[in-house]
């Protein structure tokens, strides 16, 4: 069973069969099969990155599919083993679009009971299981607000992606799938969110200064990092890692100017590092 198991899985990945599955409108299907062969049986699955175990409560196939070796989480292992790399016991770590926590629950393992990590996640959903794996690790060693940051206070949409981890401020445009449980992106719900400026945030809440900063959020990453520029800047910010998606970016932004703001916030040394097509990871240095 297992053979067979591990077989159908492979099969998963291959993108000529996901596209087929599409076209015979039998995704939705073969997402519950593929849960059912798959899932943790206790609910519980335990992710494990170098040195470092925490356990996630998997909910649906598309956090399954999140920290799988093959999924995203090949995607963006070599990302997780480097900020665990830069972080030492008792940092602090802002984590800027969190979901439902793979890099906050596996760096509060890390920074430990005398560091701190302080999440943000806008979509209802990604926030609550981002709680509940606070929750399941025994963690007190992080805050989490269930808002988005920008570069000032406001209302605004939160457009939802099919899967939850792609909502984003930004009306993303029609897209193909390019997985069997990712769908299309396209015809989006949505819900208004509170939006705080990042530098005012850490004022009024007096926050800690972090000492790296991790952001993943589907196109607004630029008005955010604007939004933290008081806190980019201060001496305590060495390191911030920031996945960039140049399909959603509003048109007046570009890759370029956000790498030339963080210059000159005093990023001297930016590593590009490729996730895809068109994402991509940098992780800049002071």
């Amino acid at each position: 069973m297992k053979k067979i198991t591990n077989f159908l899985k492979r099969l998963t990945y291959q993108p000529q069969l996901s596209n087929f599955i599409w076209s015979l409108h039998l995704a939705g299907i073969s997402r519950k099969i593929y849960f059912y062969l798959n899932r943790p049986s206790n609910g519980i699955m335990l992710l494990t990155i170098g040195e470092i175990s925490v356990n996630f409560r998997v909910y649906d196939p598309w956090e399954l599919r999140a920290l799988e070796p093959a999924g995203k989480m090949g995607k963006e292992e070599h990302i997780l083993k480097l900020l665990e790399s830069k972080v030492n016991a008792g940092d602090v770590v802002y984590d800027v679009g969190s979901s439902f926590g793979i890099f906050t629950i596996l760096l509060a393992k890390k920074v430990g009971p005398k560091g701190k990590i302080i999440a943000f996640e806008p979509e209802k959903q990604g926030y609550k299981h981002l709680e509940e794996n606070i929750k399941l690790n025994n963690f007190d060693n992080v805050i989490s607000f269930n808002l988005a940051l920008g570069d000032n206070n406001k209302e605004t949409e939160l457009y939802l992606g099919q899967v939850m981890g792609t909502a984003s401020l930004i009306n993303k445009p029609a897209g193909g799938c390019d997985s069997l449980i990712n769908k299309p992106e396209g015809g989006h719900d949505s819900y208004v969110v509170q939006v705080r400026e990042g530098d005012n945030l850490a004022k009024t809440e007096r926050l800690p200064l972090p000492n790296l900063v991790k952001i993943d959020v589907e196109g607004a990453e630029y008005s955010i990092i604007k939004g933290l520029r008081n806190t980019l800047t201060g001496s305590a910010c060495k390191f911030l890692c920031c996945e960039i998606h140049p399909q959603f970016l509003p048109p007046e932004i570009s890759p370029e100017d956000i790498l030339k703001i963080l210059k000159s916030f005093g990023f001297n040394k930016i590593d590009v590092y490729k996730r895809g097509k068109p994402e991509f990871h940098i992780l800049a240095q002071k």
